[in-house]
């Protein structure tokens, strides 16, 4: 693998892994990814870079995309949600493709599937990695040190023996920290991080477009937060809002942020430090439903598209009870309820298909209008009930990058076409968007 512009500004992902796997000395590995996305570029144009490739809990999969390598896949999923029914659409397109279907599993954008099936998963994967071994073997790499950072991509390197490249996860709490230690008895395992790829790269690429800070904005003007006031941001992820806001307020608001997802926070407290951020924003551990701290704690409580992972009715109550009275509390969710507006020349039948809810909310989260009605009943005072969108004009962004391989899940071939074309001329014509609503709430605690 050559270093492709390595030293320029605005690097792609694929530049980025290029580099990275230059300055390793890595020619072909074995690579462990949730969603494909980001390899995609690499398996068109160099599949024999790739050793092998594992899929644990997808909730997208592009037949098209990963085909030349699919006599080397191997795909891990739940027999329920997304997941489920992409592997049901693309599997007969893929053969040779190896399986291991979680018996009474769902799997979610947000579910941490090696923390909960990783003793399934091992010894399956082992074996797996075993037979690809054996077919085309991986480079063999042990550099000194075993950490750094190349093109904004950070690396961790443990064991020794065959390269296993392991790219972060989604919203995954344990990404694949469960398995490293095993997988490290075998082969060099390379744990990929920073904020270029995976969820951290997701939530942050959403965070800085204009059309979902434009809904995020009109919930945040609507808490009217005052100078010198304190916040709490329930679910933080990687801290992109908290960034943002720090900008927002001038800095005029101590931030404090919390998340389960121990990845998200070291990431998101570097970020911070690098945009000179440091001192306004304190992230750390917190669980939405069981939040550490003290009765009254803070002047505003706030949590963006979080409730639908969690049980909604402890969550509100958590951040009721750690609002200062007086004090505001305000939650933004995904609305599943309603649909989403792709603005290409699309055919009836093909709209239908792709601007359908998407079904992505835990057992007792919230990603629908029942908001308002939870806001009503809760003793909050001077509600503020809204719906809004997020808007994506930019086909060659990361939010659009991240929604359109679902997309591609949906449809057939022809489908594809169309979708395609139609891209083409919305593009032409300057009309390209994709929409989505949001449901939005702030209320008071009673004083």
């Amino acid at each position: 693998m050559t270093d492709q512009n390595a030293t320029s500004v605005a690097l792609t992902t694929e530049q980025r892994l290029t580099a990275l796997f230059a300055h390793l000395g890595l020619e072909r590995a074995h690579f462990g990814v949730q969603n494909s996305a980001e390899l995609d570029p690499i398996i068109a144009r160099r599949p024999e870079c790739i050793a092998s490739l594992t899929m644990a809990g997808p909730n997208r999969l592009r037949a098209e995309s990963i085909a030349p390598v699919a006599d080397r896949l191997f795909l891990m999923y739940g027999d329920g949600g997304a997941g489920a029914d992409a592997a049901a659409l693309a599997l007969p397109a893929l053969p040779g493709a190896k399986t291991h279907c979680f018996k009474d599993y769902v799997v979610l954008t947000w579910t941490d599937v090696i923390s909960d099936r990783g003793g399934e998963i091992l010894p399956v994967w082992l074996d797996v990695l075993g037979q690809a071994e054996a077919r085309t073997p991986a480079s063999r790499i042990r550099p000194e040190p075993d950490t750094g950072e190349v093109a904004g991509i950070s690396y961790r390197l443990y064991g020794s023996g065959p390269a296993l490249v392991l790219c972060p996860m989604l919203l995954a709490a344990s990404q694949w920290d469960p398995v490293i230690e095993s997988l490290a008895e075998h082969f060099c395992v390379i744990a990929l991080g920073g904020r270029h790829l995976g969820g951290v790269a997701f939530i942050d690429g959403r965070g800085r477009d204009p059309g979902y800070l434009r809904g995020v904005r009109s919930h945040i003007d609507e808490i009217e937060i005052r100078p010198g006031q304190t916040v709490l941001d329930v679910g933080c992820g990687p801290g992109a809002l908290d960034r943002w806001l720090a900008r927002y307020t001038e800095g005029a608001n101590p931030i404090t942020a919390v998340d389960v997802n121990g990845y998200f926070l070291r990431e998101a407290a570097a970020i911070a430090v690098a945009e000179g951020l440091g001192d306004i924003i304190s992230f750390g551990p917190g669980n939405a439903e069981d939040l550490p701290f003290p009765d009254n704690s803070f002047d505003v409580v706030m949590s963006h598209t979080v409730m639908e992972e969690c049980d909604a009715d402890l969550m509100l109550a958590e951040m009721i009870r750690v609002a200062k009275p007086g004090g505001k509390v305000a939650v933004m969710v995904r609305a599943v309820d309603m649909r989403s507006l792709w603005n290409m020349p699309l055919s009836a039948a093909v709209k239908d298909k792709v601007e359908a809810p998407v079904p992505s909310v835990g057992e007792k989260g919230c990603a629908d209008a029942s908001l308002y009605r939870r806001f009503g009943q809760s003793g909050l005072t001077d509600l503020r009930l809204f719906p809004t969108t997020m808007t994506v004009r930019d086909p060659d962004s990361y939010s659009w990058n991240y929604y359109e391989p679902y997309i591609f899940s949906l449809l057939d071939e022809q489908e594809t076409d169309q979708w395609r074309a139609a891209k083409a001329q919305a593009i032409a014509d300057k009309s390209v968007m994709l929409a989505r609503w949001l449901h939005c709430a702030v209320g008071t605690k009673a004083v």
